[in-house]
């Protein structure tokens, strides 16, 4: 039985060329609306218990100090890169609010608060080192990230005046160099946007890295067209021991279905905004363990050394389960890397338009093929394991190699239906952590991903 065909046959449809507004081939389910990004005062929420001490010594809220206070702040260029790089992925370029292209340098109970915003989602990092003094200013973020870079791997000490940041840099051995020396023009932190917190919530105690793949494998399906907000983000739900990450432009469709060792305490269903999503993974991989409150209106993703607070999109997310085919008549197995390799080099005698590459199935054998009349022709077989009826199916290239470079496994199975019925790209059971389990210790989280395509008519 095909759910797809019956339930949502308008839902999902087949093209020959993207339009304009792709989000015209999803009917709006629900009216979504995105909140738009409170500008509150700054608090730290707390970590789960085991947290709970760690984050008191710099999570917590400074009082206001004023520009002219003394601090001088000594730290390692590692450390101090790290921190920037962590939260380089909202630096705002907004020439409207040119303070959004600075980073702001705050003293937080003895460690440097760095914190970027777009006003839509906020990152704040800790460091840590000596602090001595008070004080907080605003400097413009690639100004202090470029210069960053070419400092020797020693001490570093920063010292905030008003309106100005001087650095000093020391070599490995200690000795002072005079190239290491320079004054930052900046201004009073007092005209930096305010990040606002989350007080209270669902909390959700995340395995870090594991969760950043999940989010790795569904994030190039996001939409990027805000038309249809609910899709431009990722759908996280679940319950029990599955938690489930989703996204989908409504031509195709990603789904990360990660099983964890502990139960989620309650059950999980929220849209994560796409630029809130990609800075969480990169925040998690780096990291253990993760607690992600899920609030009115608001997500806040804590880890001991950072954390990010973003608006949630509001609405509901389309009901994509119906529209995963049950069972398809042709099913082809086939190893990954070669079908790749084949779809990228089908691609380059594909039509720049639509970008078509055909993939028509035999006895035994994937043909990848591509034609243009004002460029060339090709034609590449793999050999396959085929089970079901020959069919010959079009899609769009760009989709295939995203797809596929996702999908981990050295092979794949192919779903394949009609020229109306998407095709199914899947790897199951994959382990996420590669450390071999001792006795007692607990089982290992697994992903399994799937991705769903919708041919191009013919």
């Amino acid at each position: 039985m095909r759910v797809f065909d019956r339930t949502l046959s308008q839902s999902v449809k087949s093209y020959t060329s993207l339009p304009s507004n792709p989000q015209e081939v999803l009917p709006t389910l629900s009216t979504a609306r995105c909140l738009s990004f409170p500008l509150l005062p700054v608090t730290y929420p707390q970590m789960h218990k085991d947290q709970q001490q760690q984050q008191n010594v710099h999570m917590k809220e400074q009082p206001s100090t004023r520009m002219g206070d003394t601090c001088e702040f000594t730290t390692t260029q590692e450390h101090l890169a790290r921190a920037l790089r962590t939260v380089s992925g909202v630096v705002g370029r907004n020439p409207t609010l040119p303070i959004l292209g600075n980073v702001l340098l705050k003293s937080a109970r003895g460690q440097l608060q760095i914190s970027t915003t777009d006003l839509e989602v906020g990152i704040t990092a800790w460091v840590t080192g000596r602090m001595r003094g008070e004080g907080s200013v605003t400097i413009p973020f690639r100004t202090l990230s470029e210069y960053l870079q070419h400092l020797p791997l020693g001490s570093v000490t920063l010292q905030i005046k008003p309106g100005a940041l001087v650095i000093t840099a020391q070599d490995a051995e200690g000795k002072k160099t005079k190239a290491a020396h320079a004054v930052l023009q900046g201004e009073s932190a007092e005209n930096f946007p305010l990040i606002p917190s989350l007080e209270s919530g669902h909390d959700l105690v995340l395995p870090s890295r594991e969760a950043a793949r999940g989010l790795e494998k569904v994030l190039y399906a996001v939409a990027t067209d805000d038309t249809r907000p609910e899709l431009a983000g990722v759908y996280a739900h679940g319950e029990g021991n599955t938690l489930i990450f989703a996204a989908t432009d409504s031509y195709r469709l990603a789904e990360a279905r990660l099983t964890l060792p502990k139960a989620l305490p309650a059950p999980v269903s929220v849209i994560i905004p796409g630029r809130a999503a990609t800075e969480m993974r990169r925040i998690l991989e780096s990291v253990d363990e993760a607690v992600l409150r899920v609030g009115e209106g608001q997500l806040l993703l804590q880890t001991p050394s950072a954390h990010l607070v973003s608006r949630r999109v509001e609405g509901t997310y389309p009901d994509y389960t119906q529209v995963l085919p049950q069972q398809s008549p042709t099913t082809v197995d086939v190893d990954r890397a070669d079908l790749l390799r084949s779809i990228r080099a089908a691609a380059v005698f594909s039509e720049h338009t639509v970008s078509r590459v055909t993939l028509e199935v035999g006895d035994d054998q994937l043909r990848v093929t591509a034609v243009t009349p004002e460029v060339g022709e090709t034609d590449n077989a793999l050999p396959a394991d085929v089970h079901g009826e020959k069919v010959t199916i079009s899609f769009n290239a760009r989709f295939l190699r995203d797809t596929l470079s996702v999908l981990v496994g050295e092979r794949i199975r192919i779903g394949l239906g009609n020229a109306t019925t998407p095709a199914v790209f899947r790897v199951l059971t994959t382990p996420v952590s590669k450390s071999p389990k001792s006795h007692g210790e607990a089982e290992q989280p697994t992903l399994e991903t799937l991705g769903l395509i919708m041919p191009i008519r013919a």
